[in-house]
C-alpha cells in the first residue's frame, strides 16, 4: 500500500524553522531563498491539511498542530537517517568483500585466473577464497560462511542452486618404470584390481572416480588416501602405485616425463565444474554474477574450463 509521505526536505525545513524561530533564519541556514521556503511550507500545509505556523512580524511560531508535526517529523527524519546509514553500511560490505570457497583442483588451476579477471572488472570487490574439498565447500555455502562455492563433484547437494561452468577430466598416472607405462591403455577391470593412490571421500576427484567405477560395475581398491594432490603425485613418482587425479593437475608431470599417462579404454572420467550458491542473501546473487562474468571472459581468452 502506498503512503503519501511529505518530502523529507520540507519536513527538515519545518524542523529548522521551529529551532531558529523564523523562516528567514531557517532559509539562511539552509541556503535557500526565503520566498521559496515560504512556498514550500505553504505547500506542506496544504498536503497535510493543517496549519503549521503563525507568521508574524517578529518571526514564525508553531501552531499546536505544528508542534505535533515537528515532533513526528524529527522521529521520521531520524529513521530516514538510520536507513541511509544502514544502506551505506550494506553498500560498503558489498563493495569490500565477497566470500568464496573452491575445491582443491579449481583453487590450484583455475581460480587464480578467474579472481584476476574479477578484480580487473570489479576492483571495488575484494574476494576472500577458502579452499577445501567439494563436500567442505558445499557445507560452507550451506552454512552461509561463504556466498559462493566452486566445486568439481557431480554430486551436488539438492538444496543448493547450481550451474555448470565447465568440464574437467581425471587421468591415471604411473611412474615410468610401472608395467602400465608400457601398455599405455588398460581396462576398468585392470583399474579395479589394482590398489590406487586416491583423494579422500568428499573430494570431487574421488566422487567422480567412485561414481564412474560404480556405473561400470566395479569398485576401487585404495592403497593410499590423501587430501593433497601434490602428496599423491609425489607418492606416484616414488613408485607407490597408480594415481588418479585431475588431468590438469598432472599436466606438468606428463610433460616432464616424471609420470606417464595411462588411458582406460572403457571408462569415462569427465566431470562438471560447478558454481553453487543459496538464495539466502542478495550478496550471493551478486557473487554468482561476478564469477560467471569473470569465467566467461577468461574462457574468451582461450583458457580451458
Amino acid at each position: 500500500m502506498r503512503v503519501n509521505i511529505p518530502d523529507l526536505d520540507d519536513l527538515y525545513l519545518l524542523v529548522t524553522i521551529a529551532r531558529t524561530g523564523s523562516i528567514g533564519q531557517a532559509s539562511a541556514e539552509l541556503r535557500v531563498a526565503q520566498p521559496s521556503a515560504s512556498r514550500r511550507i505553504a505547500a506542506l500545509e496544504r498536503t497535510l491539511k493543517v496549519g503549521l505556523l503563525h507568521r508574524g512580524a517578529r518571526g514564525s511560531t508553531l501552531t499546536p498542530a505544528g508542534r505535533v508535526v515537528v515532533d513526528w517529523s524529527i522521529t521520521l527524519l531520524r529513521a530516514a537517517e538510520d536507513f541511509r546509514h544502514s544502506v551505506d553500511a550494506l553498500s560498503r560490505q558489498r563493495n569490500s568483500s565477497l566470500r568464496a570457497a573452491a575445491s582443491m583442483t579449481i583453487a590450484e588451476h583455475y581460480a587464480s585466473n578467474w579472481l584476476a579477471m574479477l578484480r580487473h572488472e570489479s576492483p571495488n570487490n575484494a574476494v576472500s577464497l577458502s579452499v577445501g574439498n567439494s563436500l567442505e565447500v558445499m557445507e560452507l555455502v550451506e552454512s552461509g560462511k561463504v556466498e559462493v562455492g566452486l566445486i568439481e563433484t557431480p554430486n551436488v547437494h539438492t538444496n543448493l542452486r547450481h550451474r555448470q561452468i565447465g568440464t574437467d577430466r581425471l587421468a591415471i598416472a604411473v611412474a615410468p618404470d610401472h608395467p602400465w607405462a608400457e601398455q599405455l591403455v588398460i581396462t576398468t577391470a585392470d583399474l579395479s584390481a589394482t590398489p590406487l593412490l586416491v583423494r579422500e571421500p568428499g573430494s570431487g576427484t574421488r566422487d567422480t572416480l567412485d561414481r564412474a567405477m560404480s556405473e561400470a560395475g566395479h569398485e576401487i581398491k585404495v592403497s593410499l588416501e590423501l587430501a593433497s594432490n601434490t602428496a599423491l603425485k609425489s607418492a606416484a613418482i616414488a613408485g607407490m602405485g597408480p594415481v588418479v587425479l585431475a588431468a590438469i593437475a598432472l599436466a606438468d608431470d606428463f610433460a616432464s616425463g616424471t609420470l606417464v599417462q595411462v588411458a582406460v579404454s572403457d571408462l569415462a572420467l569427465s566431470r562438471p565444474l560447478t558454481i553453487v550458491w543459496t538464495d539466502n542473501t542478495s550478496l550471493s546473487q551478486e557473487a554468482v554474477g561476478l564469477f560467471l562474468g569473470a569465467i566467461r571472459n577468461d574462457r574468451r581468452k582461450g583458457r580451458p574450463a
